[in-house]
């Protein structure tokens, strides 16, 4: 029984030592993981309404120039121009919604790390 209870508390020993990381390493690290992943959704998020964006910009470009298709030459021109327009307008929207996901992205994971060096940072006693 005694040899038993030495090697139940060796082995409880041998765990305590082989765990370097505290609770409050273990937490900061599911934080900065969290936020990762957030910061990710987030990140596919804003692609994904920016393309969206993208395609109807297309969308409509193309029905405008297959509208005027069988127009007069200056008409058909003008709905080109307008055409490319749409698209230009609809890129510079898209790339503006991509962008602001990304600071919002940035700006959380910088949240989260922050939150996780604190952690990291109390010494238990």
């Amino acid at each position: 029984m005694k040899s038993i209870t030495a090697f139940l508390l060796a082995a409880c020993m041998m765990v305590a030592v082989g765990c370097d990381e505290s609770a409050f390493d273990q937490e900061a690290d599911a934080i900065r993981d969290a936020t990762q992943q957030q910061a990710e959704d987030i990140r596919d998020a804003s692609q994904n309404t920016a393309e969206s964006i993208r395609d109807q910009a297309q969308q409509k470009a193309e029905n405008i120039r297959d509208q005027a298709e069988n127009a007069p030459e200056a008409t058909e021109d003008a709905a080109e121009d307008r055409a490319d327009m749409i698209e230009e307008r609809g890129e510079t929207k898209a790339d503006q919604k991509e962008s602001l996901g990304e600071k919002k992205a940035d700006a959380l994971e910088e949240a989260g790390e922050n939150k996780a060096d604190q952690l990291e940072e109390v010494e238990v006693e």
